[in-house]
């Protein structure tokens, strides 16, 4: 399908800076004190340039929370300043993020009696500028923004954080909140495009055992009110885990997609570090497939790569460099009508290929990988790739 410029909606994500101004341990490659004008050691200059480079545009810029590492005024400051001129140079007409642990105050060292006083008090606003939106996300956990591109719910899952100190180890949606969304939703109607942000995971994250106890509890309430068909399709994006994957939900075919953000420049726990890399991503949705084939789209994604700056994800950096999203089809019968479909030739263009099946653009990289697996088990295929790109399918490859 040919893609119209105008029917792209482009969602910029940078997730879990955790900028930093301190010498104990250095846990960010974002250190509010490097030179800016060295695009190869500091994250935020290095998208400047990749932002210029490549000519990236993205309406919307969003961040899952953990501007800053451990509740620093000054590098939460530093970091919502930068993000608002990253969306300036991409052309964004919205830069919102959500509240991470790392953003609330949960354990008062700077002030007595109000967890979010260091967010509440940045400048453009947080997370909207819209102050009515901005009360009501402080007021009752979350708001509702309906845009032209899309429906965006911003989620504070760190809502609970510095009421008591269990509440310090994990998200939580109350049920009150859970039945506030629903209504709300109910009364807006039904969206194709809908994007929750959040800091947690909604539901469990147990690779590489890296915690299981920071889940954002009753996410599953959550999930199922999201994936009930009801109010569209949905996009859940959030942080914390700083481990790049793409997955669906829990639940039934309308379940929504769960994209678990990789950190933009926190440095990694070892258990991450063949798995993941910091990552930037962008999202393109394109109307016209939406309305053929329900919530799909395709990802960009970099990662960062100190003394080299912003660079095509790798297939071994959690999430490659170019993914879809969104069509969720059996393998098995993909591979199978591939097979056929290929019949008697000994190879055939992957371009070829995706015009005949065109929804094989949008199979997340799981999928993807099954597929590959089912076509040499059972037909003796294989792919031929340059770089990150599929260019053939065949049997003599």
């Amino acid at each position: 399908m040919t893609q119209n410029d105008a029917d792209i909606i482009r969602i910029a994500i940078a997730s879990d800076l955790h900028a930093h101004a301190t010498d104990d341990g250095s846990p960010s490659h974002l250190d509010i004190r490097i030179a800016e004008s060295l695009p190869n050691q500091h994250p935020i200059s290095g998208l400047y340039k990749l932002i210029e480079e490549d000519s990236l545009s993205a309406q919307i810029l969003l961040c899952p929370g953990d501007l800053g590492h451990q509740s620093s005024p000054e590098a939460i400051k530093y970091a919502w300043e930068q993000l608002h001129k990253l969306g300036k140079k991409m052309g964004s007409k919205l830069v919102t993020g959500t509240a991470g642990n790392h953003d609330i105050d949960s354990r008062y060292k700077g002030d007595d009696h109000c967890p979010e006083h260091i967010l509440k008090g940045l400048s453009p606003r947080f997370p909207l500028e819209d102050e009515h939106l901005s009360d009501r996300y402080w007021a009752r956990a979350y708001a509702i923004h309906d845009m032209q591109e899309c429906r965006l719910l911003l989620l504070n899952s760190s809502a609970y954080h510095g009421n008591t100190s269990v509440e310090q180890n994990h998200g939580r949606i109350d049920k009150q909140t859970i039945a506030d969304i629903d209504q709300e939703l109910r009364k807006r109607g039904k969206r194709d495009i809908n994007v929750l942000l959040c800091h947690h995971h909604p539901q469990m994250h147990s690779e590489l055992g890296l915690g299981e106890s920071d889940v954002m509890k009753q996410g599953q309430l959550l999930l199922d009110l999201l994936g009930n068909s009801q109010y569209g399709s949905w996009l859940i994006i959030h942080g914390h885990k700083h481990h790049p994957k793409i997955t669906y939900a829990s639940g039934g075919s309308a379940s929504p997609l769960i994209f678990s953000a990789g950190s933009l420049s926190s440095k990694l726990f070892l258990q991450l570090q063949t798995v993941g890399r910091n990552q930037f991503y962008l999202v393109e949705i394109d109307r016209s497939e939406v309305d053929e084939y329900g919530l799909v789209g395709r990802v960009k994604c970099w990662d960062w790569s100190f003394g080299n700056g912003w660079i095509p994800a790798s297939d071994s950096s959690g999430l490659p460099a170019r993914f879809g999203f969104g069509w969720r089809q059996n393998v098995i019968t993909a591979a199978k009508d591939i097979a056929g479909f290929l019949g008697k030739r000994a190879t055939l263009n992957w371009s070829s290929l995706l015009a005949k099946f065109p929804t094989l653009a949008f199979l997340i990289p799981q999928d993807l990988l099954n597929l590959e697996k089912q076509l040499a088990n059972a037909h003796g295929l294989r792919f031929q790739k340059e770089g990150f790109n599929i260019t053939k399918i065949g049997k003599t490859l």
